[in-house]
């Protein structure tokens, strides 16, 4: 049976995942909240039953499932990622699974040595949008070669989480998870080499940046990034003679069939994708993997998306 802790009673629990639990094989939700938050009535709509924990330590120590979903502020990601697994639970984590590589291998290293799962929740490569991307290139019997992208938000409140250097905020902890992942996903080898370039930022944390990430056979990504301008959130996926844009790439809400547009030798087309919910698609897939035991998957992502963001990092501080 599939009993699933939600560590953390974020924003993201409450607007992405809580309304999808009923399409999902869980018998039984348990929700650990921080302990100085209060709850509110959304447990309430869950129609499976629900175990409320006041505090995570609570949690750590009553419940009895196979799997949790840490949902915290970043800089504690590590911390109860590696818990869970020392106790012998299986984890899917928010991006970004840790803030450094050295504790990505870590995590690795225990999940591999007990067998249990450890996922980032990237979860927009699950939508069908991506994938027809793909198939376009593949029925062109075209690669895609150069990807632009760009992913920025307004600025948030004051007191928002990703301004503080101390919760693991700045804009390359926020979106690095996208500019990685795009890369594997597309291109599957890691980059040859990494340039970032930071743009603006606060007393404390980077709020704006751009990449430049060069991989093997001339291909690359360049990208920016940040929360410091008008919303943007669109990929171009170029090949020698075929084009691929889209909007809503890295947030789409269920309900929405997003317009590709195809350019192939001086003629455009528009191509729907068909709806998709990317929480619901991803722990889907996790499940199902879960179930099946087959974890080899979300090692080897974990490993390449763990690599590329220390050469991010790596080429800031140089």
């Amino acid at each position: 049976m599939n009993s699933i802790l939600f560590l953390g009673y974020s924003n993201v629990f409450k607007t992405r995942i809580l309304p999808i639990l009923s399409r999902l094989d869980i018998q039984k939700v348990s929700i650990a909240k921080y302990y100085l938050q209060e709850w509110d009535d959304a447990p309430a709509n869950i129609e499976q039953p629900v175990t409320l924990y006041d505090t995570y330590e609570q949690a750590f120590s009553d419940f009895s499932g196979n799997l949790v979903y840490i949902t915290t502020v970043n800089s504690t990601h590590y911390q109860y990622a590696r818990q869970a697994l020392l106790q012998g639970f299986n984890v899917i984590v928010d991006k970004p699974i840790t803030l450094a590589f050295e504790e990505s291998c870590d995590l690795l290293d225990i999940a591999r040595s007990k067998g249990l799962l450890i996922c980032e929740s990237t979860v927009y490569l699950d939508h069908p949008q991506m994938k027809l991307v793909s198939d376009i290139f593949k029925e062109n019997g075209e690669n895609p070669k150069l990807i632009t992208a760009h992913f920025t938000l307004p600025p948030f409140q004051e007191n928002n989480f990703r301004y503080k250097q101390e919760l693991g905020g700045g804009a390359i902890a926020d979106t690095a998870s996208y500019a990685v992942s795009l890369g594997r996903y597309f291109f599957k080898e890691p980059p040859l080499k990494v340039a970032c370039t930071i743009h603006e930022r606060n007393d404390e944390v980077e709020l704006q940046y751009s990449l430049l990430m060069s991989y093997p056979n001339g291909k690359c990504l360049i990208g920016h990034f940040g929360f410091t301008t008008e919303y943007v959130n669109q990929i171009l996926v170029m090949g020698n003679r075929l084009n691929v844009s889209l909007n809503r790439v890295f947030t789409i809400t269920e309900d929405m069939e997003n317009n590709l547009t195809v350019s192939k030798m001086n003629s455009t087309e528009m191509v729907k994708a068909p709806k998709g919910n990317t929480f619901q698609l991803f722990l889907t897939r996790v499940l199902e993997k879960f179930n099946n035991q087959c974890f080899e998957e979300f090692y080897q992502d974990l490993e390449y998306d763990s690599l590329v963001r220390k050469m991010i990092i790596n080429t800031i501080s140089q």
